[in-house]
Order: structure tokens, then sequence, then C-alpha cells
């Protein structure tokens, strides 16, 4: 894929064949429109299907798109017409409240001096203006877009990939919706997080997993999972080989580009980050962090990770303080201190 940004377009169209593509153009350009119903050059049901999933995958301000609709077929059997079901007719102001939010976002985010800083600042601001909708889908289709992050404060992570997504691209970042199945204290879920092309190399942020809740009504923005490479988010998040459209026999065989470097890794960037155990450092970072009531450490393994838990929690009493609270992540190897009270 090219590492230009073609806004027009995006990561999964270049998978696409002659004819989605021109399918993808063609509903592109009526959807931009806001047009209700409009017709396309006849085309197969896989391709109609496939097309569709890859722009509305592309292009996170088509938000209001993602909704059901009805498709007709003509007498050969291909598709011609797209109707949406279930729009509400307010879609262009709410898109209009929407991107004045984005200006504004935008405006700070240039001030920055890298593109892995605005990321960082992208990510912050989601994760933080945003509390993780663990009910039912109250919205209907909105907590599956990015108007349950700018136009409310409550979504899942749907919401949050999209809307991280969305301000990436209008900072002139390349950035990538994915979507798959993930695993989450051995628990097997849908799940949607992001691949995003900063500073030359491509990574991996989950702003959702980021979202962090520590006790009741105390969340926590953390940074676990920002700016990742193959190996580290595998670890739950299997990389995707096929874009799925919902119906089996119309996929869209996809290939993310390889990535090995941790350089822009948030923990060894914030010098929180331990290759292999050392307590004269661990110590140190363990001191500098706790005068702000919150220590982060991350491992390069289980073993450094369960020697640090010994040395700085075990044999300073720390799980038997109850202003603290201490939490283990053995799979992403992390170690959290927090002061709770």
């Amino acid at each position: 894929m090219a590492q230009q940004l073609d806004l027009n377009h995006g990561f999964y169209y270049t998978f696409l064949s002659k004819a989605q593509k021109q399918t993808y153009d063609t509903m592109r350009a009526h959807i931009s429109n806001f047009e209700q119903s409009f017709s396309i050059d006849p085309v197969s049901t896989e391709d109609y299907l496939i097309a569709n999933r890859a722009l509305l995958d592309d292009h996170p301000e088509l938000w209001w798109a993602d909704t059901p609709a009805r498709y007709n077929f003509n007498m050969l059997g291909k598709v011609t017409t797209h109707t949406f079901l279930q729009l509400t007719g307010n879609e262009k102001q709410q898109t209009a409240a929407m991107a004045q939010q984005v200006r504004a976002i935008m405006e700070k985010a240039n001030q920055l001096d890298s593109d892995w800083k605005k990321i960082l600042y992208f990510h912050d601001y989601i994760v933080q203006k945003t509390v993780f909708n663990t009910g039912r889908d109250t919205d209907g289709y909105l907590d599956q877009n990015l108007s349950s992050v700018f136009l409310g404060s409550s979504s899942v992570c749907a919401g949050y990939s999209r809307a991280f997504q969305m301000l990436c691209r209008s900072a002139g970042i390349e950035c990538v919706y994915v979507t798959g199945p993930a695993v989450k204290n051995g628990n097997r879920i849908q799940h949607a997080w992001n691949f995003v092309y900063v500073d030359g190399t491509w990574t991996w942020v989950d702003c959702t997993w980021d979202d962090l809740l520590l006790g009741q009504n105390i969340e926590s923005c953390e940074h676990d999972y920002f700016c990742l490479n193959d190996t580290w988010i595998s670890k739950e998040h299997p990389i995707p080989t096929v874009l799925e459209t919902g119906n089996a026999k119309a996929r869209l065989k996809i290939q993310f580009p390889k990535v090995t470097s941790l350089k822009m890794e948030y923990h060894r960037a914030a010098g929180t980050y331990f290759e292999k155990y050392d307590a004269n450092a661990v110590y140190a970072s363990v001191q500098q962090q706790a005068q702000s009531g919150r220590v982060r450490l991350r491992f390069g393994s289980t073993s450094a990770l369960n020697q640090a838990v010994q040395d700085v929690v075990i044999k300073n009493n720390l799980v038997n303080q109850k202003a603290l609270r201490i939490t283990k992540d053995d799979t992403m190897c992390i170690l959290r201190i927090d002061r709770i009270a």
C-alpha cells in the first residue's frame, strides 16, 4: 500500500477488484451527498457487499451509512440499488457538529511536533472522554460509529476505533479500522482496533482496551496497547487475513504489512519498559512514579514481571495496604500500582 494518504480511498480499497472499486467509488459519491436511495451499475451481490464493507471501514466520516439498508436486483440477479432504512434525517447536521469538534482537536494537535505525539493526543482524548458501554446497546447502531464518541460519551470498541481513525486521517495520518476476534481474560470476543502509519512505521493501537476501569466509577487512561508490533498485539489480537462482510461467500482477502519495530511503544518511550529484570532500575522507576500515586511497569517477559511483583509488591507488603490497588497482567506483562485512597 502507498504510504501517502489518499482521502478518497483507504487501506481496504487497495485489495478490491476493478468491479469492486467502481462500486466503492459510486457508493462513496452518493453516500457523501447524504442520499437515502441511489442506483449503482449492476454488480454481483458478493462484489456489492465487499465494496460496501471496504468503503465503510475505510471512511469513518461516512458514520451514518453503516446502518440497515436494502439492496434490489435486476432480472439478471445483479444488485442495482441501495436504500437506507433507518435514517433520521439529521445526519448532515450531526456530521457538521462532529466536524466542528474535530477542527478544535486538530488545532491542538497541529501544535505538536511529531505524528507520534499527535496520535497519543488522539488516543488520550478518546479514552478520557468516553466511557465503555458495558450494557446493552441502547443507541441502536450509533454505538458502532464515531458519533457515540463525539456527540456522546459512551461507546464500544467500534466507536473508539472509528473515532481514532477519523482523527488520524483528519491529521493526514493513515489509519486503518481493524475488526476480528480477540481474546481477553480467556474469552473470545469480536473486537475492533487500529493499524496506523506514524513517523515512517506501521504500528498497532487499541484505544478501547486502554480505557481501564480501576474500580467503581474510577477510570484510567492506560497505554498498554499503544504502538505495539505484531508479536505483542498478537498475544490477544490475531491479525486478520480477511475482511468479513457478514456473508460467508463475500470475504475479502487482505494482508497487513509486517511490524517488527517497538521503537514507538509507549512504555519504551516513557522509560518504563524493562526487557530483563533489573532491580535497581525498576526501584528507581517505582520511586519516581510513586510521587504521582500511579506506577506503571512493562516487562519483556512474564518471568521478569513475576520477579518485579516479588521484589516490589510482596517484599514490601503492598498487597495488604488498603490505600493501594495492585493489578498484574501476565499476558501483556504489565504491573500497575494505584493509590486509590
